[in-house]
């Protein structure tokens, strides 16, 4: 027992020095920087919340102002928009007299909240109401019921809600108001309900990114309280995933609705001063490797940079460029030192999705997985498919047809890399009857060409 002891110690010994795992550089663990917005409604992304300060149910809706010097500051509001009749509201039945609404706040001397709502019939305006509040309801909740004022019937099919943390230009000071259980009453008697109106339903719209790493996508909302017009960071969990349940794709987006774009990146580390500075500990270790798929947009280039530290001292500072490739690819970039006593502790690691000097295009997308630091490269043999092997059909139902000019051995390896059977293959068509695998993705691997192909079984 002694000596087993000893030998696994040994092992594991080796096996640091040999190989290092990019903190979650098989990207299977995911977080979301939590964002809530009321559904079915349009709001600010800033100053505009969830909140459990609420007078019925569980939630409500919080907007607020935020002053900033010589300027008009930071306000919000919210709005019952849908994608379908835009601003002509939501559907709406009843016969209403009054809007009503419970409301908290705490606003600066000079501001004023305003509720906005119009309705419509087939398009044409029937009434409103503007409704306007200011100071303080001492923490305390009030009603407010508000005449509606129709311009003729009280028959409409849409109604527009608008709520305002502000009626002015600009803001006075900070203050908030919240807002719950907005509806409809006629003599008293409450009308149905609108959608969502005390504010229970919410919709997660935050950022999506690998744990320990941050993209862009992250920087810009927790620095701005905005989103980007597009993500440049997505979860890989359909097809396009090398192995596992998630690989990573960084992406060239849009900036904006007028047709501008940039480049994504990521780096190691949840802080942003961990772009430039040391972040994870390290061993002198000789190659960074790993798998990529880059279709570029044109003539765009795929870049990562890698570097290291040793006592707080630069020991290198290297640039990989990635090609295009359809298909997963390994690969494995040397890491240069500078000649110094002082061995390497540290590391920093971004990657960039496309030229940072001139974007080329909005879609170009690096598929990222398996990164590692090594001594030698070892790639699991995810080589280019044999030109005189044929599969198909692929994605399959029951069962698919390997065409070969040789005799070889097939292993298949599910999404996690385990082994789950073995064929024998002939040289000619070779049907495998393989109706007993659920649905997922599966790896080929054949012994003697060390040939592989992802497969789908549907």
């Amino acid at each position: 027992m002694k000596h087993f002891i000893i030998l696994l110690c040994f092992l594991n010994v080796i096996f640091f020095v040999n190989a290092q795992n990019i903190p979650n550089g098989d990207f299977e663990k995911w977080r979301v920087r939590d964002h809530h917005k009321p559904t079915g409604m349009t709001c600010t992304i800033r100053n505009s919340e969830r909140t459990l300060d609420a007078k019925e149910g569980q939630y409500a809706l919080k907007l607020s102002n935020t002053y900033v010097p010589n300027s008009r500051g930071y306000r919000s509001y919210a709005l019952n928009v849908d994608n379908v009749n835009g601003y002509d509201g939501v559907a709406f039945e009843g016969d209403p007299l009054s809007l009503c609404f419970w409301a908290k706040y705490d606003l600066a001397l000079g501001d004023t909240a305003r509720v906005y709502a119009v309705f419509r019939e087939k398009g044409t305006y029937k009434g409103k109401v503007d409704f306007r509040f200011t100071g303080s309801s001492n923490n305390e909740w009030v009603r407010y019921s508000v005449p509606i004022e129709w311009s003729s019937s009280r028959t409409a099919d849409s109604v527009w809600i608008n709520l305002y943390s502000y009626a002015d230009y600009g803001v006075d000071g900070d203050g908030f108001v919240i807002f719950d259980d907005i509806h409809f009453t006629n003599l008293n008697v409450r009308q149905d309900n609108i959608f969502n109106h005390g504010f229970e339903d919410w919709d997660n719209i935050g950022v999506d990114y690998p744990t320990g790493w941050k993209p862009l996508d992250l920087v810009v909302y927790e620095r701005y309280s905005s989103f980007l017009y597009e993500p440049t960071v997505l979860n890989v969990t359909d097809s396009d995933i090398f192995m596992g349940e998630s690989s990573l794709l960084i992406k060239n987006a849009y900036s904006n609705s007028s047709g501008g774009t940039r480049y994504g990146y990521c780096f190691l580390g949840i802080e942003d001063n961990d772009y430039y500075t040391p972040h994870f500990p390290i061993d002198t270790f000789k190659y960074l490797q790993g798998y990529y798929k880059y279709i570029p947009d044109g003539d765009d280039t795929a870049r990562i940079n890698l570097r290291t530290w040793g006592k707080g001292q630069y020991k290198s500072n290297d640039n990989f460029y990635l090609s295009a490739a359809s298909d997963w690819t390994f690969f494995a970039f040397p890491i240069n030192y500078y000649a110094s006593p002082i061995t390497a502790d540290s590391a920093g690691l971004i990657f960039y999705s496309g030229k940072t000097d001139s974007v080329r295009g909005p879609n170009s997308s690096l598929y990222l997985d398996n990164l590692e630091l090594v001594m030698q490269p070892k790639s699991m043999g995810i080589n280019a498919i044999n030109e005189n092997v044929s599969i198909y059909p692929n994605p399959f139902q029951k069962s698919i047809i390997i065409k070969s000019n040789g005799i070889n051995t097939l292993d298949i390896y599910n999404a996690l890399g385990k082994l789950i059977a073995t064929h024998p293959i002939f040289v000619g068509d070779n049907m495998l009857n393989l109706v007993e695998l659920t649905s997922g993705i599966y790896h080929l691997k054949t012994r003697k060409q060390s040939w592989t192909k992802k497969l789908i079984k549907q």
